[in-house]
């Protein structure tokens, strides 16, 4: 009995032992591997400091950008915060960190103008991913590198002319008509409306129809499918976060893993509306003046008619690199994602700006009232194109709150950089354009927080230093699609003027504070307006 008593305290400690040992065994290696991974990362933040680059205190294992991780900043605010600081200190450049991964910054305007435009060369990429096989709707016209953006480019170009987007006011401005009615319905109760929300949908209408050739009925319906497939490919979710971490850190991994850029049920929506679109169209012979028409005649003839040319809808031109419909279905789709959140948020800010100063709401309506007369009260696309004092409202709304605060260049070829002791950007690095950071500026922007569209008169533009102003990029790679928004724009302001005076609701929080999520500047509760009908 004793013996037994003995032996089993004997095993109890021998199993205590081995229990302790294998836990001691997993906290080594534990420490080990952790060490390593420090190691690692304390070695990567050097890299900036050895080459002679400025750079910050980054913190492991976020870099410098755990604030916008964790989503207490947004990557605007963030890039801008940062600028502030180095300009302050005299840099012209700043090497950053995203977890390991290094990023270069550019301040100065005179190295951001020969990035986008001199040295073109060797950043003709944006670095975004893309896979064409498993994941065909992120391979648009936006991310796409070398000689296919350059080939693509060159194809869908004609599509944005002045004869077609002439060609599309018709659609445009049957979409803002529709947006008026909304906006009176407002108007006649009590008046209070979040603009932005109407604008957005307004948006989504014009694209819906001009690059899907849907009627959406977004305006009218709020949860309208097209809608809410909109905001879910603006919404970042933790997994789509989660995504993006794998996309940025191990491209490689997320194509074996087949992880896409945007959710499952985005894609094959979109991949759906163009196929059954363009299947209809060549079965029923449809023509329609809108960018699908357009891409249709891409995909059957590999160009697009010039102005006023006949169409030849299935016809053979022997022409090579025809598009497929996955792709044709891509470019709709950048379409939509590149018009649709930035078109209307700068519209809402114009309105916004407005709202605040009686002075310039009554300015940009005496030009509208002038422009109208002098067509016959018609709002045509001539018409349009002379509101030049709202297009100085815009340009100045575009420079407070830029659409793309921050965009992206990748090095595609090693880059000696000017005025440096030797430093250089690395082949494969991205290059982030401190848009907004240029664009508040005081240096360049005296008083940046007024809001002052006279900055863009036919007098001061001028006096623009060149390379700080670059709301739509600059040099080969710029928006494509800018003129096309500034149409839409300026038709829902034109509409907005003639039809309603407006003053800024108590709902709207001052000062503005913009939300953490995502890219886009916008603010938190919305931007609201008190409209009234003008008779």
């Amino acid at each position: 009995m004793v013996l037994n008593n003995i032996e089993k305290k004997a095993n109890n400690h021998k199993l205590l032992s081995e229990v302790l040992g294998v836990k001691m065994l997993m906290t080594l290696i534990l420490v080990f591997v952790f060490g390593g991974i420090y190691a690692y990362f304390s070695r990567s933040y050097r890299y900036w400091q050895k080459r002679g680059v400025p750079q910050l205190e980054p913190c492991f294992p976020f870099g410098d950008m755990g604030t916008v991780i964790f989503r207490r900043q947004n990557m605007g605010d963030k890039i801008k915060e940062i600028y502030d600081n180095c300009r302050a200190r005299g840099h012209d450049y700043v090497g950053l960190y995203f977890f390991s991964r290094k990023a270069f910054l550019p301040l100065d305007p005179g190295l951001i103008k020969n990035i986008l435009s001199k040295d073109f060369q060797h950043f003709f990429d944006r670095g975004i991913y893309y896979d064409e096989e498993n994941d065909p709707l992120s391979a648009h016209l936006f991310s796409l590198a070398g000689p296919k953006w350059k080939t693509l480019r060159a194809k869908l170009t004609p599509a944005y002319s002045s004869g077609k987007l002439k060609f599309m006011f018709g659609t445009i401005l049957k979409c803002g008509l529709e947006m008026k009615d909304v906006l009176e319905e407002f108007a006649n109760r009590d008046g209070e409306i979040e603009i932005k929300e109407i604008l957005a949908r307004y948006s989504t209408d014009v694209i819906g129809c001009c690059a899907f050739g849907l009627e959406c009925n977004c305006l009218r319906s709020k949860d309208a499918e097209f809608r809410a497939m909109g905001k879910r490919a603006f919404t970042q979710t933790v997994g789509d976060l989660l995504k993006m971490i794998i996309i940025r850190s191990f491209p490689a991994l997320a194509k074996v893993l087949h992880i896409g850029v945007f959710s499952a049920t985005v894609t094959s929506f979109f991949q759906g509306v163009v196929r059954e679109t363009i299947e209809y169209r060549e079965r029923n012979n449809v023509i329609r003046k809108d960018f699908m028409q357009l891409l249709i005649q891409l995909k059957n003839n590999g160009r697009i008619d010039d102005d006023g040319q006949r169409e030849s809808q299935g016809v053979n031109s022997g022409t090579e690199n025809k598009l497929t419909v996955d792709e044709a279905a891509a470019q709709a789709f950048i379409f939509f994602l590149a018009g649709f959140e930035t078109t209307s948020t700068t519209t809402s800010f114009a309105l916004f700006e407005m709202a605040r100063d009686d002075r310039i709401q009554k300015k940009a309506r005496k030009e509208l009232f002038r422009v109208l007369k002098e067509h016959d009260q018609t709002l045509d696309y001539e018409a349009v194109s002379e509101l030049r004092y709202l297009d100085t409202i815009l340009y100045e709304t575009m420079r407070k709150y830029p659409p793309a605060p921050v965009f992206l260049r990748k090095c595609t070829e090693r880059y000696p950089i000017p005025k440096s002791d030797g430093a250089f950007i690395e082949k494969g690095q991205s290059v982030l354009i401190p848009c907004y950071g240029l664009h508040r500026d005081p240096v360049y922007f005296p008083d940046p927080e007024v809001f002052d569209p006279d900055r863009f008169s036919d007098e001061n533009k001028s006096k623009i230093y060149d390379g700080t102003y670059i709301p739509f990029g600059a040099g080969p790679r710029n928006c494509i699609g800018m003129r096309f928004a500034m149409i839409q724009a300026k038709i829902a302001l034109a509409l907005t003027l003639r039809h309603f005076d407006f003053t800024l609701s108590e709902r709207t929080k001052l000062p503005l504070k913009m939300e953490t999520k995502g890219i886009i500047l916008a603010p938190i509760g919305g931007l609201w307006l008190n409209l009234s009908r003008r008779f």
